[in-house]
């Protein structure tokens, strides 16, 4: 009986010590696992973290006028026409950017015409750039195949612009990104200020404008991280009056302050959000249009 009694006990501890080892191995697994998955995944994160850094696609700001009923006018895009005369580096950096943010607010409201058309244009202006192999012809029939699906239609546009980010970033050609993020830029606030009308007409794309005043810090720093490049400096200095509209826009939380046993001490709820009055939003979108004008000005 005591025979049978220690058998039973040892393997029961066998039992235990098993699978107390098993639980240990799994875990040990999983945690090398898990450290050679984030290893792998760092270059990567840190590779697009640092390619999408200076401003969000522009088809996001298009797709959220878009789903808050701003009409569409083609008359507000940069006209094609014009492309033959950038021929300064500078001046095709920054209108590939304009003309890129066309494109994403010509496919966000299926103008199909306008979109192939644009498509054509940002090709030409890549190639003459030296980045023509982001704009390819798989592209191009991609767009076709979805000329009747406006949310594809507009992720393919998307897509152009994240390729050209890469390749630019890759290529060690942070100047031309700069530039081209910096016009994209002007180009999706220009035509979401000027499409929405009267100041109180639509007060969820006027409270998305103000936000870019953190989308313009981050461009901001960008262009001074890379002021020593071709044309940085220059278009630096030429972009103070919308710094300076920003500049006066005011951080204010929202949402009821409550409070905690953490501390005594008030814990507000909401977030922060960017207050912007009438007079500050037409003094934006003076100084935008104004800085957009230039940059797309016909060349003397």
């Amino acid at each position: 009986m005591k025979k049978s009694k220690l058998i039973a006990i040892f393997v029961f501890g066998s039992t235990i010590y098993a699978c107390t080892e098993d639980v240990k191995r799994d875990a040990k697994e999983e945690a090398v696992n898990e450290k050679l998955t984030t290893e792998a995944e760092a270059p990567i994160k840190e590779h697009l973290d640092r390619a999408y850094y200076p401003i969000p696609s522009p088809e996001q700001m298009f797709g959220f006028i878009s789903d808050n009923g701003v009409a569409y006018s083609n008359q507000l895009m940069n006209t094609t026409d014009k492309v033959e005369s950038y021929t300064d580096p500078s001046a095709q950096a920054l209108n590939f950017g304009v003309y890129t943010a066309d494109l994403a607010y010509a496919a966000a409201y299926q103008d199909i015409e306008a979109t192939i058309k644009l498509y054509k244009v940002v090709k030409r202006l890549g190639s003459e750039m030296n980045i023509s192999e982001i704009m390819t012809q798989e592209t191009m029939s991609k767009m076709q195949e979805n000329m009747q699906d406006p949310d594809s239609l507009a992720v393919i546009a998307g897509d152009s612009y994240y390729q050209a980010v890469e390749f630019l970033e890759q290529n060690g050609q942070e100047g031309k990104l700069a530039l081209m993020s910096l016009g994209g830029w002007i180009e999706s606030l220009y035509i979401t200020l000027n499409a929405i009308g009267d100041f109180e007409e639509n007060p969820k794309t006027v409270q998305r404008i103000a936000d870019q005043k953190i989308t313009f810090g981050n461009l901001y720093t960008y262009l001074k991280k890379h002021e020593d490049k071709v044309g940085v400096e220059g278009i630096i200095n030429q972009i103070h009056d919308v710094r300076d509209v920003f500049a006066s826009l005011r951080e204010e939380r929202s949402g009821k302050a409550t409070n905690t046993k953490e501390n005594g001490k008030m814990v507000f709820g909401g977030g922060t959000k960017i207050a912007i009055s009438k007079s500050q939003f037409e003094n934006l979108k003076t100084a935008i249009n104004e800085f957009r004008s230039k940059i797309t000005a016909i060349e003397a």
